[in-house]
C-alpha cells in the first residue's frame, strides 16, 4: 500500500514578478485529511492554493499528487487528476441558467456521464435543483457560491481546495455550506480549506497549517492551534 501524500509541496517559491510571495514551501496532506489554511491578508494562502492547482507555477520545488509530480502540468491537466479549486461566486456564468452553468462546467466529460454528474453535484443543494431554470445572475450571493461548490463537485475531486469558504455570505448560508464539508470530510475527501472564521476552521480540519508573510510558521493539529491564543491573533486579526 502507498504512503504517498494525496498532496505534498516540496521547497516551493513562488513570485509574482519581482515580489516573492511564497519561501521554501514544505506541506504535505494526507488522503483523507482535511486542512485549514489560515493566515491573515497577504499571508501567501490562496496563492498556495493556486500553486497546488496550477494557475500559478512556482519559481522553485515540487508539487506531488500521490507521489507523482504534476509542478509542470497545466491547471486542466490537473483538474482531470482530480486536483479542484473552488473559487466562489466569480467562478460561475452569470448569464447563463443553473443548468446551463453547470453543463458548462462539464464540458470536459462523455455526453452520456453529464446528466449523472450534475445530479450527484446537485446533491447538497436542493435549491439550486428547485431553480435550475434560473440565471445565476438571478442567485443571490449565497446561491451562487453553492453554484460555484456544484461545479466543483461535478468533477468527483480527488483534492478540493477552498479559498475563502464563508467571505461574504450570510450566517445561514455559512451554515449550509458547512454541513456539506462535513459530509463532504465523512466521505474521506481530501480539503485544504481557506477560512477566516476561528471557530469555522478549526470545528472543520484535522489539521491547522498557519502561514505568515509568505511561511509556514505553524503545522499541527487543530486543538494545538486552539491552545496558542498568540498565533490565532497573528493568523486572524493579522498581529
Amino acid at each position: 500500500m502507498s504512503d504517498a501524500a494525496a498532496v505534498e509541496l516540496r521547497d516551493v517559491d513562488f513570485a509574482y514578478g519581482r515580489v516573492q510571495v511564497l519561501f521554501d514551501i514544505g506541506l504535505r496532506v494526507e488522503p483523507g485529511e482535511t486542512v485549514a489554511l489560515l493566515g491573515a491578508n497577504g499571508a501567501g494562502k490562496s496563492t498556495l492554493l493556486r500553486v497546488i492547482s496550477g494557475l500559478s507555477l512556482p519559481q522553485r520545488g515540487e508539487v506531488l499528487h500521490h507521489g507523482e509530480p504534476v509542478t509542470r502540468l497545466r491547471a486542466e491537466q490537473r483538474l482531470r487528476r482530480g486536483i479542484v479549486q473552488l473559487t466562489g461566486g466569480a467562478a460561475t456564468f452569470p448569464d447563463l441558467t443553473v443548468t446551463e452553468n453547470l453543463r458548462a462546467g462539464a464540458y470536459c466529460y462523455p455526453r452520456r456521464e453529464v446528466g449523472s454528474r450534475i445530479s450527484r453535484a446537485l446533491e447538497p443543494f436542493p435549491v439550486l435543483a428547485e431553480r435550475g431554470d434560473a440565471k445565476a445572475s438571478d442567485l443571490s450571493g449565497g446561491q451562487q457560491h453553492m453554484l460555484a461548490f456544484a461545479m466543483a463537485l461535478l468533477h468527483d475531486p480527488d483534492v478540493l481546495l477552498v479559498d475563502e469558504l464563508s467571505l461574504g455570505l450570510a450566517p445561514i448560508v455559512v451554515q449550509q455550506i458547512v454541513e456539506v464539508i462535513r459530509e463532504l470530510r465523512e466521505r474521506r475527501l481530501t480539503m485544504i480549506i481557506v477560512e477566516h472564521t476561528v471557530d469555522v476552521a478549526l470545528e472543520l480540519a484535522d489539521r491547522a497549517v498557519f502561514m505568515e508573510k509568505g511561511s509556514i510558521r505553524f503545522a499541527g493539529p487543530s486543538s494545538e492551534l486552539g491552545e496558542q491564543p498568540d498565533l490565532l491573533r497573528a493568523a486572524f486579526l493579522g498581529g
